[in-house]
């Protein structure tokens, strides 16, 4: 699962990414940035389990929401 907002006014993005490695552990993959810039960061999260992500992907986008971002569907 990916998921990706963008601010218009403020050019910026941020975007998320749930995923399964090898082994069967769950970790988030976090990035923002820019948009045209080569500014940015990135995080990965270890999460407990598929529905543990899912929580932390709501709170995300909660929170991007109040701080003006639209989700961006790609």
């Amino acid at each position: 699962m990916c998921l990706r907002w963008i601010h218009p006014e403020k050019q910026r993005y941020y975007q998320v990414e749930l995923l399964q490695d090898l082994l069967g552990d769950w970790t988030l993959f976090q990035c923002w940035g820019g948009i045209g810039s080569h500014l940015g960061g990135q995080r990965i999260v270890w999460v407990e389990s598929q529905e543990a992500g899912l929580t932390r992907i709501r709170q995300i986008r909660a929170r991007r929401r109040q701080h003006g971002y639209q989700e961006h569907i790609s």
